[in-house]
């Protein structure tokens, strides 16, 4: 116990050192301690540091694609591992005998230390890059330390098959060696808010810098616990890399996603301070299956045990609360941004696990171990549920972003999320009840096979399948990203959806509404004649789908995008081509989804028309029904079907109310006067004569 005491006061000697160094600043000694850091980057290892560039936002984008890489990897050997625990025989014809534990460690170091880790340091680079509004201070030093990051996971996933793997998952010497590329990534850090004279620190900057330090002093707490070899330090090892790393560089990542997305700044000063610092000096309620059995003698320890596992819920709760409340007004953008839904469900699912996490601790020490089981199943929602949501909503958001680029397909972003959040949170569910089938059956005595025990494990594998589909699904958004993504501002996003719309009386439906391009903000005018000012003089041959028979967009637009209809219809009729040949014609991935770009391209090549951008985001728009921001095949069918109508292949009727309401009263009134109807009364009451007399 003193050993471990005398390791915490060391731990809390570090942050208060940080935090007097970021905010006080330690005089004359920061220039030499930021000459040194920056010699030791961009000077002393010449020639290497030279093969990285050193643009803004370069080391960034090289730490979140290494850990993307690991994320399919990390996914798959845990798959894998849960899958054996099925089926301890699945790999036995290909490997032999297989052990399953060394397996269960290589998929731990590739997802905390590949996947996780290296995403979220990579996030951190990018937040300081937008937060101090330049690059950092060594963005070429930066990058290398990746390289020899991704280099060292590899080996240790390599090693963990061999007779030189780590002792235990969370605890090993070999876990040194991030202590010291986390020094090399942390001093860029402080460099870089040394050389920007930041005014104030952010939340997100806060607790990045904290957590790097927390991170170099629970891996060089693996010497000790190389030299003593005390469960004790392996357990503190354990609890500290987890609830003061993982969680508060998750906590970080939706501090920064969340404002930026939704517009709104921080509810809540105050309980980012509470989040900030209680994170950072209570135990994390996580992990405590590694702690099984531990204190279990000792009344006092498992006492200090218990109180600061129930204090650690304070911070969690402030951030859930806060970040909700950040949210308010603008719950649109989980629909908009995959990354805002990702942290979201990431931070419900904080608390959550904490307060199972929370149960299983106490009941591990000093209690009757009878929720031990499920502290496996909260880490498991820990590293996947909170972490690997994170992660992924950097991945969607920060890592494009980092290039420059656009996402290419947002139908391909939403199908991944929705892929790992179900594998996440169904996985985790499913590892719940397995634990309690099993220790039913522990207690019962019964020693046979029992099929409820075998069905729920199989079903946490299965679960967790999900997420490994969805990190696939993602990395094959991120490589059509890289290669067909536009730059950012080259796609006008604004404006898209209609301002204005007048209804004719009747009922509707929301769906249909919104199948027009209708959104929440679209201000709908009922049985009300729009001030001619506000109109101004727009002359449309054909609408581009926005325009149905029960309402009509009053903005002003222009018509080249539906002379392009016509166009396309024509070139249908000229090759006698159906539309299914013309979609595979545009379609230049076999997708079976048009994008915009594939549809001004596509045009082009045709020798359609070369549009501008924005005249194809209003087509697509105006296509696209299901609101994914694609077009599919039934869409572009419909677009040419008298229902639909929106190209207008078959030529509307001239009384069409959709067209007589886009006329002026007094036009009405001479059309009326020409037919010999009644011209008197409202605008509504011409129209309905006019459509009554056609009919």
């Amino acid at each position: 116990m003193n050993l471990m005491n005398l390791t915490i006061i060391l731990y809390f000697l570090i942050l208060l050192g940080l935090f007097l160094g970021v905010s006080k600043g330690l005089g004359s000694f920061s220039s030499t301690l930021r000459g040194i850091a920056f010699f030791s980057l961009e000077k002393a290892p010449v020639g290497l540091v030279d093969l990285f560039p050193k643009k803004k936002g370069s080391a960034a984008n090289m730490w979140m694609t290494f850990g993307l890489i690991w994320m399919p990897i990390a996914s798959t050997l845990t798959f894998i591992n849960l899958w054996l625990e099925y089926d301890s025989t699945a790999l036995m014809s290909a490997f032999g005998d297989f052990d399953k534990g060394k397996l269960e460690s290589a998929a731990y170091v590739s997802t905390f230390w590949g996947f996780l880790s290296m995403t979220l340091i990579g996030a951190s680079l990018h937040i300081q890059n937008r937060i101090l509004g330049t690059k950092i201070s060594s963005e070429a030093g930066a990058s290398m330390i990746s390289t020899f990051w991704f280099v060292l996971t590899l080996i240790l996933v390599v090693i963990s098959f061999t007779s030189f793997a780590p002792h235990t998952a969370q605890a090993s010497a070999f876990f040194v060696a991030y202590g010291i590329l986390g020094m090399g990534v942390l001093s860029v850090h402080l460099m870089s808010i040394h050389d920007n004279k930041s005014s104030e620190m952010m939340t997100s900057s806060w607790l990045i810098i904290f957590s790097f330090g927390a991170l170099i002093y629970s891996t060089f707490s693996n010497i000790l616990y190389f030299l003593s070899g005390s469960e004790e330090i392996a357990w503190q090892v354990s609890k500290s890399i987890h609830g003061w790393w993982l969680i508060p560089m998750s906590m970080s990542v939706a501090f920064f996603l969340i404002p930026k997305n939704t517009g709104n700044i921080v509810w809540s000063k105050l309980l980012s301070i509470t989040s900030i610092l209680l994170i950072f000096i209570t135990l994390t309620p996580f992990m405590s299956y590694t702690g099984l059995g531990l204190g279990t003698d000792d009344n006092i320890f498992t006492i200090q045990i218990s109180l600061w596992s129930t204090l650690a819920l304070i911070p969690i709760f402030a951030t859930t609360f806060n970040l909700f409340a950040t949210m308010r007004g603008r719950w649109e953008s989980m629909v908009e941004s995959t990354s805002t839904a990702a942290c979201l469900v990431a931070i419900l699912l904080l608390p959550i696990g904490a307060i199972g996490g929370l149960f299983s601790s106490i009941s591990t020490f000093g209690g009757d171990a009878s929720l031990a089981g499920i502290g496996s199943s909260m880490d498991h929602l820990l590293l996947w549920g909170v972490g690997g949501l994170s992660a992924f909503a950097v991945v969607n958001s920060m890592l494009p972003e980092s290039m420059g680029l656009e996402n290419y397909e947002r139908s391909r972003q939403r199908l991944s999320f929705w892929f790992v959040t179900v594998g996440a949170i169904g996985s985790s569910l499913m590892s719940i009840m397995s634990n309690f089938v099993k220790q039913a059956v522990e207690e019962t005595g019964y020693l046979a096979t029992v099929e409820a025990l075998e069905d729920t494990t199989v079903m946490v594998a299965v679960m967790f399948y999900f997420f490994t589909i969805g990190t696939f699904v993602a990395t094959h958004q991120f490589i059509l990203t890289r290669s067909r993504g536009q730059p950012i501002g080259s796609i006008n996003n604004e404006n898209l959806a209609i301002e204005k719309f007048s209804l004719m009386s009747g009922s509707y439906t929301i769906r249909e509404l919104l199948g027009k391009g209708l959104s929440l903000d679209t201000e709908i005018i009922v049985n009300e004649e729009v001030i001619e000012e506000e109109l101004g003089e727009t002359k449309i041959r054909v609408s581009a789908g926005l325009h149905e028979t029960d309402g009509v967009d009053v903005s002003i637009i222009s018509d080249t995008a539906d002379e392009v209809l016509w166009q396309l219809s024509d070139y249908l009729k000229e090759n006698d081509l159906k539309i299914f040949d013309i979609f595979k014609q545009l379609d230049e991935d076999s997708s079976m989804t048009l994008s915009a770009y594939e549809f001004r391209e596509g045009l082009n090549k045709l020798g359609l028309a070369n549009l501008p951008p924005h005249e194809v985001d209003r087509l697509v728009n105006a296509l696209d029904i299901n609101g994914d921001g694609m077009i599919d095949l039934p869409e572009l069918g419909l677009a040419f079907t008298k229902d639909m109508m929106p190209a207008k292949i078959i030529k509307p009727s001239e009384n069409n109310p959709a067209n007589l309401s886009k006329l002026k009263k007094s036009e009405l009134i001479e059309i009326a006067d020409e037919k010999g109807i009644d011209s008197s009364g409202t605008k509504k009451d011409i129209i309905d004569r006019l459509v009554i007399e056609e009919e």
